[in-house]
């Protein structure tokens, strides 16, 4: 009896810790005083590391300008949502590449997927009318190649939306796995498209040493029949 609880409580610890939960990001964390508005970022703040899970969020192909405080003048955090937040966490703030000088900026999501099965990506979304009005998720091989998994074809409303973007088994698996979300088609200096509760999710797969205290504990079970 004591040998199978103390298997089934290996199994719990081994199989399903954050309950599918990849890596997430609720942007809550972005205050900085030298920000006029209370938010912002400096280049030291990425790659970001993720507030649950395990995950990494760096930006490519951006707009890198500073101003005299150090801080992005084209990446910025305005105020977030709860729409899609977890663990009861508040509307914070929210992450966004601003301008026509970022039309290609990439958000880039790293994480290790060797436990994972069917990622899926989510996220809040909303923007200006002159703000991206092309917002493209993909997944990027070994290679370099992204390979798009659907696309936001719309300019950004003051109403936060949001999204579900499904990997079937493309990245399962992978050790290191990069979800690219490209930005495209803003027509103004100060249009911008607000992303926030980024998170990305999986099917959890028990680990061989799982699988093996599963077999310990039916082994208990049939000890204690007979």
């Amino acid at each position: 009896m004591k040998m199978q609880i103390v298997a089934v409580a290996l199994i719990a610890a081994a199989g399903v810790a954050n309950a599918d939960v990849v890596a997430y990001w609720n942007q809550n964390d972005n205050a900085n005083a030298l920000a006029g508005d209370g938010f912002g970022y400096v280049p030291g703040d990425f790659p970001m590391a993720a507030d649950a899970g395990a995950g990494s969020w760096s930006l490519e192909n951006f707009d890198a300008s500073v101003d005299g405080n150090g801080l992005y003048t084209k990446v910025d955090s305005f105020s977030g949502t709860t729409l899609g937040a977890l663990f009861g966490d508040s509307s914070g703030g929210s992450f966004s590449f601003i301008g026509d000088s970022n039309n290609g900026a990439m958000a880039v999501l790293s994480f290790d997927a060797t436990n994972y099965t069917g990622i899926t990506l989510d996220f809040a979304r909303r923007g200006t009318s002159t703000g991206y009005t092309s917002v493209d998720v993909a997944w990027r091989d070994s290679g370099g190649a992204l390979h798009s998994v659907g696309s936001i074809n719309a300019a950004g409303t003051s109403t936060w939306v949001a999204y579900n973007f499904d990997f079937a088994s493309a990245l399962d698996g992978d050790s290191s796995a990069e979800i690219v979300i490209s930005f495209d088609g803003a027509s103004s200096a100060s249009g911008n498209n607000r992303l926030d509760n980024v998170t990305i999710s999986g099917t959890l797969v028990p680990t061989p040493g799982a699988f093996a205290l599963l077999g310990l504990g039916g082994l208990a079970a049939t000890r204690r029949r007979r």
